[in-house]
């Protein structure tokens, strides 16, 4: 009501329920290395990290990569390699690719890992048509020879072109963007890059089980369901979106989370259809099977506890929580609580400082 909209056009409209909003001790990195402990806690030997890479948009420095805080929070050993990777929201599903070939490669170290951290927070000024799909989250991922949640299949269909739907100047915090031609050309690179993996793979639309979705916004999804699946009912995959909002280089990944933590069926040698893009633009749709120890190695009851554990705040403190952060500065502490064992605790001539605390 602030907004003087009606809340039917969020939450009809584009599918939004809720959306997450993040205090100014939490960034990318700090979410990122949550989801990256987690992750690395269902390995023997994190030592067997040979590459990190950092998939986001959100990035607050063109030169260090964000990777390096994960590194070095992480304890990882120093002979690994470490980068960020940017293209919009399809740098996650870059850095899974990218992975999935280095791992390939390992011929002479078969225990060889990637760690994979997609991790975004969306800001749009107040009053904006961007405004309701603010959002955010983070996740991790780990490419190994022993896959045990996906087995990525070695065949994608891919599609580029050149397209001024969203961009962001390297001298402004926010994007530019044109909804209408994102929304257009969304739907046109699933058409061309799922044409190209069914001639790859020689599968049939029939052969796949279940579809997730790059989410901007649910009815997006929805409406690419529909349009190329007149089948599919993709309600599990859009569960965690519709609560969190936009999350960019990972919201793929969350609506596969999605599926997995609230699907009532066995999962277990099902194939799902993966579309990634990423404006600009580059999309990707690509597919894996789910592996048969998928539960075993999946953090659904404390994913589902994250979203129930979150706190209501007022209009006027989600204001306070999406101003910019000042150059220089010392973040104040927040009664609100964090979300994993780091923090942003102060800004120095840009340079970002972290705290680690205590669980």
């Amino acid at each position: 009501m602030r907004r003087d909209v009606d809340y039917r056009k969020y939450c009809e409209g584009i599918g939004q329920i809720q959306m997450a909003v993040f205090p100014q001790n939490e960034d990318i990195v700090t979410i990122g290395i949550d989801a990256a402990q987690k992750a690395i806690s269902k390995i023997k030997d994190k030592n067997d990290i040979d590459l990190v890479m950092f998939a986001t948009e959100s990035t607050f420095d063109l030169s260090k990569s964000a990777a390096i805080y994960v590194h070095h929070f992480l304890g990882l050993k120093p002979n690994c390699r470490v980068f960020d990777i940017k293209q919009a929201c399809y740098s996650g599903t870059a850095a899974l690719q990218m992975a999935y070939s280095f791992i390939d490669t390992r011929t002479l170290n078969s225990n060889s890992k990637v760690l994979i951290i997609a991790s975004d927070i969306v800001k749009y000024s107040p009053g904006t048509s961007g405004e309701p799909t603010q959002g955010g989250a983070a996740v991790a991922m780990i490419m190994s020879k022993n896959a045990r949640t996906l087995l990525l299949e070695p065949f994608s269909g891919i599609y580029t072109c050149d397209i001024a739907d969203f961009w962001r100047p390297a001298a402004t915090n926010e994007a530019k963007f044109d909804g209408r031609l994102s929304a257009h050309n969304y739907l046109k690179s699933l058409e061309y890059s799922l044409k190209e993996y069914m001639y790859e793979s020689g599968l049939t639309k029939t052969e796949i089980d279940y579809n997730c979705f790059h989410t901007p916004f649910c009815k997006m999804a929805r409406k690419a369901a529909k349009q190329y699946f007149p089948y599919e009912n993709i309600d599990k995959s859009l569960i965690y979106a519709s609560l969190v909002g936009n999350s960019c280089s990972a919201s793929l990944y969350l609506s596969l989370i999605s599926l997995i933590d609230h699907s009532e069926s066995d999962l277990s040698g099902k194939r799902i259809g993966m579309y990634s893009y990423g404006s600009g633009s580059v999309a990707e749709y690509f597919s894996g099977i789910v592996a048969d120890e998928y539960k075993s190695v999946s953090f659904s009851d404390d994913n589902k506890k994250k979203i129930t554990d979150r706190i209501e705040i007022s209009f006027d403190k989600y204001e306070t929580f999406c101003s910019p952060t000042p150059f220089n500065c010392k973040i104040e502490e927040t009664s609100y609580k964090n979300i994993g064992n780091i923090t942003l605790s102060e800004i120095k001539n840009g340079y970002r400082i972290y705290n680690l605390t205590t669980l």
